[in-house]
């Protein structure tokens, strides 16, 4: 008798990164900072040995989901916390998120993939500013 795999269902958070980088890489090809964006996998489900072992190891609770390690303007990084609705982001994930930004890096929390392509675009073009903290 054939062994039958589960099938590992995406949640909605992952689809949405998903795009996110099929958009990246994509572009990637015309602008190396899309080639450089990449996935902090940090909600792993694990033992809570394995999960003492990642603490050791550096992993912190509330990383964004995604990092651009490209300057452009005033800031030297980018990160996104991506979030579907009803999820909402953790206290960690709001510290951390004030924290990037207080060190000179652009960190916010997008609902959508769409709205986290608008961010990388004008992000990359240099056009986001501190003052604002919002895209045009």
């Amino acid at each position: 008798m054939a062994k039958f795999r589960k099938s590992y269902r995406h949640g909605p958070e992952e689809l949405e990164m998903f795009a996110f980088f099929d958009y990246c890489r994509a572009k990637a090809a015309h602008d190396p900072g899309y080639a450089l964006a990449f996935h902090i996998p940090n909600e792993s489900k694990a033992s809570i040995p394995r999960r003492q072992s990642l603490k050791r190891a550096g992993l912190k609770k509330g990383v964004p989901d995604i990092c651009v390690p490209v300057s452009s303007g005033e800031f030297h990084a980018l990160n996104i916390e991506m979030k579907v609705k009803p999820n909402r982001p953790s206290p960690e994930q709001i510290q951390l998120i004030d924290e990037l930004n207080k060190v000179g890096n652009y960190a916010c929390l997008c609902w959508s993939a769409e709205e986290a392509i608008d961010v990388l675009d004008l992000y990359l073009a240099g056009k986001l500013c501190r003052a604002k903290k919002t895209f045009p």
